[in-house]
């Protein structure tokens, strides 16, 4: 594995289509308000793109269906799986196109295993000219469809005719001695230069350089070989000697550190590079790491010096000891990584090994935190979450009137189920009184036999699915005017659209909405990456710009042994997430106690 600065945007910004197997059918079924599902249970390394594969269906339909799982699967876990009750193949839609530049076609009929991504590289064209031709295929392909491809031929000289008269200007534009087509220039790259200096330098977007130097990773090393794109802001100064003017200032300007130290942070995370094995869930991850070089540009705006290592981990434990190999990575300052449970005891025993400080930022299944004193654990997990339940059910809504609704059936795999039985447990250790409900059906639901007059009513039912929980809003709903009722929901509901009007919910994420930082980073963000913030909750790239900033700042002003300085350590400039990082016990490692209670309260 190479010492490599990836390239965010190519594995977020290819569209990812589908590839479709036959569906296996024999798995048991659970009708939920009138859609029927498959009950299914993870298998170790599957991804939503696998199992979409293996069931015919989208992997956001699967999520849709299952929004705890935005956080992650897990092995054993039992999901849904929307029954696909129609299996017509899709109809792709005949475009005629009349003008001079309609472009001639050539059939290709869709292979098993076939991605857009695949055949658009095959036949030297696009993803989206092919969907321009065949609308429809960007909701999957499946095998045996005809698909029309542009050739090259007229459109692609017709393209290159546009090319000549935008460089027109730049016709005799060179960098150091070196120039091609006219489009582009060659740019070597010096110590401390990012994606981002260059954009500056040369006044092109990050997204621009990237597409125009095509590959799995953009190597950052010293003396690599870049294409940059010409145009006419740029023109002058692309035909300048640059060695000796910007950058040379840009050099200086980005070595300059305030303790005279190089911050070294390796990555990893499942970028998914291989096309074939890449998953729609990629996407947050991607936006992670977006997220976490925004942060490492702000502090290098500021004077600190940085050498980044990112590696694609994938999401199997053989991928991991290989990357682990990696002789660079024993002399980083910090890990961030891995995001799958599966991988972390490898990443844990190589962390205590060479006494590296690791971030684990995803998941909450960390069993070596209570052995390792380098790793941290961003997500609290499941005691501390039921233990700031109990403190809030207890104080805060200490007169509410708490109701346990249970439906039958729900599997001892859901951590829905369990959290609510160690619920009850602790609320009974605190004498604090509550009601349960056995319910059947929806229809049957009646929940004025547990509702009070007078006081908060605060559900909480005994399943992370929301799927299983929908059907029960509706009898809810009908009580909002006689009672007030309020739902306890998993921060995955927060997306659904069909709730109760006040809710309540835990979480670890607190976004300042309206704030001026908020509003300056997503403007940024947009500058950068070419790409809109996502409108998901939590988001992803401002959990790796606030985790990322954490440590940078710790590490900036402490140096690596920084965790006798962590108890006292705030850091007050997060947007979403602040983290309290707390030993389990003497020599231990660190889990986030910070939560926060969200509440959609009418007055």
């Amino acid at each position: 594995m190479k010492k490599k600065l990836f390239s965010l945007v190519l594995a977020g910004f290819l569209l990812i289509t589908l590839t479709i197997s036959g569906q296996n059918k024999n798995y048991p079924t659970k009708k939920i308000n009138g859609t029927e599902y498959y009950l299914y249970t993870v298998q170790a390394s599957e991804g939503l793109f696998a199992i979409g594969r293996k069931f015919e269906i989208a992997p956001e339909e699967i999520s849709k269906a299952n929004p705890e799982i935005k956080s992650g699967l897990k092995v054993g876990q039992q999901i849904l799986i929307p029954i696909q009750k129609d299996s017509t193949p899709i109809a792709v839609e005949k475009v005629t196109v009349n003008n001079d530049d309609t472009p001639e076609f050539i059939q290709h009929k869709v292979e098993k295993k076939q991605t857009l991504f695949s055949i658009s590289r095959k036949y030297n064209v696009s993803q989206e000219e092919v969907i321009k031709y065949n609308p429809g295929i960007e909701k999957g392909l499946r095998e045996g469809i005809v698909l029309q491809i542009p050739k090259e031929g007229k459109k692609n000289k017709n393209k290159e005719k546009e090319i000549a008269r935008d460089v027109q200007s730049t016709e005799n534009v060179k960098k150091e001695g070196t120039q091609e087509n006219n489009t582009y220039i060659i740019h070597e790259i010096k110590a401390n230069e990012t994606l981002f200096s260059l954009g500056r330098i040369y006044k092109v977007k990050v997204i621009d350089i990237i597409r125009l130097n095509p590959g799995s990773a953009i190597r950052f090393a010293i003396g690599t070989q870049l294409r940059i794109p010409v145009n006419e802001s740029n023109a002058k100064l692309a035909g300048q000697n640059e060695d000796s003017t910007t950058a040379e200032k840009n050099d200086e300007a980005w070595s300059l550190t305030s303790n005279n130290k190089v911050i070294r942070i390796a990555f990893l995370l499942p970028f998914m590079l291989d096309e074939d094995k890449r998953d729609l869930t990629t996407e947050r991850f991607v936006d992670f790491y977006a997220g976490a070089l925004m942060a490492v540009q702000e502090a290098k705006d500021k004077g600190v010096s940085f050498e980044i290592f990112t590696y694609d981990t994938e999401k199997s434990e053989d991928k991991m000891t290989s990357v682990l190999n990696n002789p660079d990575l024993k002399n980083v300052d910090l890990i961030i990584g891995p995001a799958f449970s599966n991988q972390v005891s490898l990443v844990s025993d190589f962390a205590k090994e060479h006494r590296i400080n690791t971030l684990i930022p995803f998941t909450s299944k960390v069993p070596e935190i209570d052995n390792n004193p380098y790793l941290f654990q961003f997500n609290p997990g499941t005691d501390a979450e039921i233990k700031f339940t109990r403190d809030v059910l207890t104080g805060k809504y200490k007169n509410a009137n708490i109701i346990f609704a249970e439906i039958p059936g729900i599997s001892s795999f859901d951590e829905g189920k369990n959290r609510v039985e160690a619920l009850k447990r602790e609320l009974n250790r605190e004498h604090k009184s509550f009601s349960r409900m056995a319910l059947t059906t929806s229809d049957y639901a009646d929940f004025k036999t547990v509702l009070k007059k007078g006081v908060k009513n605060i559900i909480l039912f005994n399943t992370d699915k929301f799927a299983y929980i929908s059907p029960f809003i509706t009898p809810l709903r009908s009580q909002v005017n006689n009672y007030d009722i309020i739902l306890f929901e998993q921060y995955s509901w927060k997306n659904q659209p069909e709730k109760l009007a006040e809710s309540i919910f835990i979480s670890p994420f607190q976004i300042k909405e309206n704030s001026n930082k908020l509003i300056t980073y997503d403007k940024q963000f947009n500058l950068l990456f070419s790409k809109d913030v996502s409108i998901d909750s939590p988001r992803f790239d401002l959990l790796g710009y606030d985790l990322s900033n954490y440590f940078i700042s710790l590490i900036n002003r402490y140096g690596v042994k920084f965790i006798d300085k962590i108890g006292a350590y705030t850091y007050p400039n997060y947007l979403q997430s602040q983290p309290r990082f707390e030993r389990t016990s003497n020599g231990s490692g660190f889990v986030n106690q910070q939560l926060y209670l969200g509440e959609d309260i009418s007055d």
